[in-house]
């Protein structure tokens, strides 16, 4: 079954594996959809086109919203600042070798790592280039912006503190990576004076972030089975913290929540997932392998409650708008389902190639970005 699961989130997304091995007969057919009566309206806002977007390459590109601005970047080198409320162009930065992960964004800087290691740093207000730093291999990841470092996870597995304000090194660490992995890197999480890591061997680090010395580090999941495919423990997704707690989910593991300060299991479900979860109320949302989506009580992993209308359609990493949790499929849709009871209540549809990352959610607007470049907002009426 793992085998499948595999395959049906996306044959291109594994490095190193060699594809005879993987026969497609075993890939589970997307759910249909089903009809239903929406219980409540989604407005589009407005959608822009940003370049080429992602395709197929691996990037991790999704939306960031600053203030009242969105920045958005393509793997064809595009890079937008767009006014929120009406998606009008800002400013626009090109750079040759493409984007690959991010951006990362605040009032002041803008963020992007590309496909040949390379992070880049734009002035937020004007666009201008403020510096460029090259890293050890491609950045598919969004980097981490904290209070005078830039925090990056190269896809080779070492992590850099750059100075905010000129790209220099101020430390690193190494962490090597497996023979076989999902292609793709969960983006670091900085918290107060911590760093929060995750890697593609299952493991879960927090670091200083002052001069990246290890606080503790914790294991997620077993490698176990005789083949790599059977022994891959992979966390990619989205993970949270909140409240001093972190959350997490990876491939062929566990969801889990551990204390930030010490790497203390609080609870432990078994529930593999690659694209992530998300954190609201009392309640963690996560995205299954399968498609299934789970509701978990934050304080003891309980199920909630669980959609299964969705089943193998390789669904993003879900987002919380109001009373709402938000998700994307492959054909390009959105999926709104009641908070309280996991019941679909709205669908939008945003392209057909699917999403590379989840809804983003910034007060009242959700902004999505699909694999072929299409960036739109939506607000729910009512």
């Amino acid at each position: 079954m793992k085998q499948s699961l595999l395959l049906g989130v996306a044959l291109v997304l594994l490095a190193g594996c060699g594809s005879d091995s993987l026969k497609r007969e075993n890939i589970e057919p997307p759910k249909e959809l089903v009809e239903f009566t929406p219980s409540v309206s989604v407005e589009r806002l407005w959608a822009r086109g940003v370049g080429d977007g992602v395709k197929l390459t691996g990037a991790r590109l999704e939306p960031a919203v600053a203030g009242n601005r969105v920045f958005a970047a393509s793997v064809d080198g595009q890079l937008v600042a767009l006014e929120a409320g009406r998606g009008q162009q800002i400013w626009r930065a090109e750079n040759a070798t493409g984007y690959a992960g991010g951006p990362a964004a605040d009032d002041d800087l803008v963020v992007v790592g590309t496909l040949e290691g390379e992070v880049i740093a734009y002035d937020a207000e004007r666009g201008t280039e403020r510096w460029r730093t090259q890293v050890s291999s491609e950045v598919i990841s969004a980097p981490a912006l904290a209070r005078d470092r830039v925090i990056v996870l190269a896809n080779d597995g070492r992590v850099y503190a750059l100075a905010r304000a000129d790209g220099k090194s101020m430390w690193t660490l190494d962490q090597g990576v497996p023979s076989l992995t999902l292609r793709g890197n969960s983006s670091p999480l900085v918290a107060g004076e911590d760093v929060f890591l995750v890697y593609a061997n299952g493991r879960v680090r927090c670091v200083a972030l002052a001069d990246g010395k290890p606080r503790w580090e914790q294991s997620i999941g077993t490698a176990e089975g005789r083949t790599e495919i059977d022994r891959m423990v992979d966390i990619d997704g989205r993970f949270a913290y909140e409240r001093g707690d972190l959350f997490l989910a990876g491939f062929d593991s566990s969801a889990v929540a551990l204390t930030g300060d010490a790497g203390r299991t609080l609870w432990t479900r078994d529930l593999s997932s690659v694209a992530g979860l998300v954190v609201a109320g009392n309640a963690v949302y996560v995205t299954a392998t399968d498609g299934e989506i789970w509701a978990l009580d934050r304080r003891s992993g309980a199920s909630l409650w669980k959609n299964e209308q969705l089943m193998y359609r390789q669904l993003s990493a879900p987002a919380v708008q109001g009373s709402f949790v938000v998700v994307g499929d492959l054909e390009g849709y959105l999926h709104w389902l009641s908070i309280d009871e996991g019941k679909l209540a709205a669908r939008s549809r945003l392209g057909d190639q699917g999403f590379a990352q989840g809804p983003v959610v910034a007060g009242e607007v959700l902004y999505a970005q699909s694999r072929d470049g299409e960036l739109a907002a939506y607000r729910i009426d009512g």
